[in-house]
């Protein structure tokens, strides 16, 4: 029941605030600098960030273009708190793939996860993400073993 709350909240802040199907519910969180690292999003959308729950859900939406919400939470706070990557990228790959995808409930979940919309979890950074991105061993190039088929 609480999705269908959720939905309907979400489509109403759709048709209240249209411009949020293309910017942030604030506008001035438009100004947030995101990474520019192609290799992270792809690695990514591809389930090979060598973070296994992100990974397996990632591999779960390309496999049957379905994912559970809360692992949405999980790889949308993944792309944009720890590899401090544009919402909107994951937005795009999202509505390209799901087989249940809604305009307004993807939107505001992603800009939930973000910190850029009207219900925003606060803002905060999960890692130093790019301070740290030649010193990690988890990079788009990890060798950390991750699950080599989903499911799991």
């Amino acid at each position: 029941m609480n999705e269908l709350i959720w939905r309907d909240f979400y489509f109403m802040i759709l048709d209240r605030f249209p411009h949020v199907a293309e910017g942030a519910f604030k506008p001035e969180f438009d100004a947030i600098r995101w990474d520019d690292w192609p290799a992270g999003f792809a690695a990514w959308c591809t389930g090979q960030t060598g973070y296994p729950l992100v990974d397996a859900a990632m591999r779960q939406l390309n496999h049957c273009g379905w994912m559970h919400n809360r692992l949405r939470m999980v790889v949308a706070s993944f792309l944009t708190k720890d590899l401090g990557l544009d919402w909107r990228l994951g937005e795009k790959y999202f509505a390209d793939r799901l087989i249940d995808f809604d305009l307004a409930a993807n939107n505001g979940g992603w800009q939930w996860a973000a910190s850029t919309g009207c219900d925003a979890q606060p803002y905060f950074e999960f890692s130093t993400r790019s301070r740290n991105r030649k010193n990690s061993t988890r990079t788009a190039n990890s060798s950390v073993n991750t699950f080599p088929n989903w499911p799991i």
